[in-house]
């Protein structure tokens, strides 16, 4: 008599088919909008990033072009008449600039006027007597006497792609009589292999384009070197960037392949400098988040046409029940039975039962209550939190202490893992993340530290974290579960126990214990780099008078202030140490690889130390109920400074050298500064 078949009339069947058509029409038309909107937000983010990089790439280049055509300039300047014509004179000024091989793996030439090639290094090449007259990298410097990068063609020599840049001789009346050529060999390592060697992304690349003469130089692609660019017309976009456009611009490629690609131009060589990527990378996550949209939108349309189907099942249950018992009951001969509301009839029994049944689900629920309250409190006395992860329901839960460390409100908490790990530090959130699959995949538990970023005042703390999981027969975790401890105040005083054994209490710099470590670290970077560093000996003169006259006090404040003073005089890299009393120590790391240029970048940190001393120190002290006092005291420095590189000498050593150097700045007259001489 009571149907339950899926049936056009029943109330289920109608309410759950309305149901699924709103539903499923709402959630298609936000993954349409959602991924449209998506793909244009990528496409401006991801080119904005490609052009960052596309000009990045085009700086370096534009610098490493024009640091050789300086080269070039520079030597051309030093080139007279006389050496001109003397071919065995210019072979050898040539021959006697070494640099020329780091600068053009294709090696250098000079030409007279008429573009014969006089001297050529190295003469392994056999340019001599050749006449280049007809290339434009000469045609400019000879003809209009300007420098020149040339179009990149294949060397007749060398048989192998090259670009040419050449700059003019000229004689003492400013004449050009002859021109100064520099060769790069792409097909031999040189300095655009940072282009050619290099990937941008899995799939893209770099390419460096002659816009004029539309021409490949050089890419990622190495076969593409010397490749013509297509046919004006043929991709509008392609001669869009050969015209100059500079940004970002999608479009299909000659290959038929859908790109993603940015153009930044290099000014000094009018060339172009290209990153390309395929856009199936590109838009790689928005592709597949469409997809995981797609499959999550199909699954939640059969879970919401199930959950609606099983709801409305449950909703109308009791009165189908009621019904049913009526029925029963009007075909028996026992009496009625009396149900709990106005009217004696079977559905007040049926609320009635369900009131029983709340009744006991009430008292149930107060019994867990307490229970909970009795947790919580023990948690809040210990500063401990505990959470549970439903791994196979994907659900979070924490106690009321987890909210209390990480500084956010429930309501404001995603009960999943993702919004959990976005309340770590940025730093700690792979670690933790690491610890915690592995622990997940291998089997075990973890215990880790990690940095917190409360969400309610953006206060950085400490936790202690312990999980575990709970697995079935078949080794498959069910269930992970664990605790947080707040261990603000131990990590604290760790960092106090630290600062006090490392660094100066009154300057906060780092004191002889610490500087020893990083003066060793040093040695062993300059090992690596084979540069020099420098260690600065300073000692404050005049600074006994001041802490005479006006009490440690005073001194301590000058003593602060030339902490600071150092500090902004060098790099962060760099050391400003305190060994006691007026006396500090600067370490300079990472100078030249030459002695004599490492002592010169030195000397002139020294001389800024000195200077940043040398100016008044004006120092202001308040003692308790008298008016503020402004002291003005003028304190130089004697400086000593030791060069050391790692196989030289050892740490005592290098200390020693400067502190000798530093005595003799005093003996100098103070206010000075000394080099300590091996010799």
């Amino acid at each position: 008599m009571f149907s339950v078949a899926f049936a056009h009339h029943s109330l289920k069947t109608r309410i759950t088919l309305t149901t699924l058509a709103i539903f499923v029409t709402s959630i298609w038309l936000l993954a349409f909008y959602t991924g449209r909107m998506l793909r244009e937000d990528m496409e401006r983010l991801v080119g904005d990033q490609q052009f960052s990089t596309a000009s990045f790439m085009a700086a370096q280049v534009n610098q490493e072009l024009v640091s050789r055509l300086g080269a070039l300039e520079k030597v051309a300047a030093s080139l007279t008449s006389a050496v001109v014509d003397n071919a065995a004179a210019l072979q050898a000024t040539l021959e006697q600039r070494p640099v020329f091989q780091i600068l053009f793996n294709g090696g250098v030439y000079a030409t007279r006027l008429d573009g014969t090639v006089i001297a050529d290094a190295p003469l392994a090449t056999g340019r001599v007597g050749a006449n280049y007259m007809d290339t434009d990298h000469l045609i400019g410097p000879l003809r209009a006497g300007k420098a020149t990068i040339g179009r990149p063609i294949m060397g007749r020599t060398l048989r192998a792609p090259l670009v040419t840049m050449a700059v003019p001789i000229r004689d003492s009346r400013g004449e050009v009589i002859g021109a100064l050529a520099g060769v790069t060999d792409l097909s031999q390592p040189n300095f655009l292999d940072k282009i050619a060697d290099s990937q941008y992304g899995k799939t893209g690349g770099y390419i460096l384009i002659a816009a004029k003469y539309r021409l490949i130089v050089t890419a990622s692609d190495k076969r593409r070197i010397m490749q013509p660019l297509a046919d004006p017309g043929v991709v509008p976009q392609t001669d869009r960037f050969v015209q100059g456009f500079e940004g970002y611009a999608v479009y299909v490629n000659p290959r038929g392949e859908e790109v993603l690609n940015s153009s930044k131009r290099i000014p000094v060589a009018e060339w172009n400098m290209g990153v390309t990527m395929p856009t199936a990378e590109a838009f790689a996550p928005i592709y597949a988040m469409q997809r995981r949209m797609l499959l999550a939108t199909v699954l939640l349309t059969l879970a919401a046409a199930g959950l609606t189907w099983w709801m409305l099942r449950r909703q109308l249950a009791p009165m189908i029940a009621a019904a049913r018992t009526l029925a029963a009951q009007s075909n028996s001969d026992q009496p009625m039975r009396a149900l709990p509301v106005a009217r004696q009839d079977e559905i007040g029994e049926l609320v009635g039962g369900f009131n029983q049944i709340l009744e006991t689900l009430g008292q149930r629920e107060a019994d867990l209550l307490a229970i909970q309250r009795n947790l919580s409190a023990a948690q809040n006395i210990a500063h401990i939190g505990s959470w549970e992860l439903d791994l196979v329901h994907d659900r979070l839960t924490w106690s009321e202490e987890m909210y209390r460390i990480f500084g956010m409100p429930p309501e404001e908490f995603g009960a999943d893992y993702e919004t959990f790990l976005d309340t770590l530090h940025p730093d700690d959130r792979a670690m933790v993340d690491r610890a915690y699959v592995s622990s997940l995949e291998e089997g075990g538990r973890y215990d880790i530290q990690y940095r917190i970023l409360r969400k309610s005042d953006g206060e950085l703390r400490w936790g202690e974290a312990r999980c575990e999981h709970e697995r079935d027969a078949s080794g498959k975790a069910l269930r992970s579960y664990g605790t947080v401890q707040d261990i603000t105040e131990r990590k604290q005083m760790e960092d106090q126990v630290r600062q006090l054994a490392f660094y100066d209490p009154l300057t906060k710099l780092p004191n002889r214990r610490l500087l020893n470590d990083r003066l060793s670290q040093t040695l062993a970077a300059n090992k690596r780099s084979g540069c020099y560093g420098a260690l600065m000996f300073l000692d404050l003169d005049n600074f006994k008078p001041l802490n005479d006259i006006h009490g440690h006090e005073v001194g301590d404040l000058l003593l602060i202030d030339a902490a600071e003073r150092l500090k902004g005089c060098v790099r962060e890299m760099d050391t400003v140490a305190r060994f006691g009393g007026d006396e500090f120590v600067v370490m300079i790391s990472e100078l030249a690889a030459g002695k004599a240029e490492s002592m010169a970048q030195a000397g002139i940190i020294a001389e800024k130390i000195r200077g940043a001393l040398a100016n008044p120190f004006v120092l202001r002290i308040q003692h308790k109920g008298n008016a503020e006092t402004t002291i003005e005291h003028h304190c130089t420095a004697s400086i000593g400074v030791a060069l050391f590189i790692n196989h030289e000498a050892s740490q005592d050593d290098i200390i020693k050298w400067a502190d000798t150097a530093m005595y003799q700045a005093k003996e100098a007259g103070r206010n000075s500064i000394k080099f300590w001489d091996q010799k």
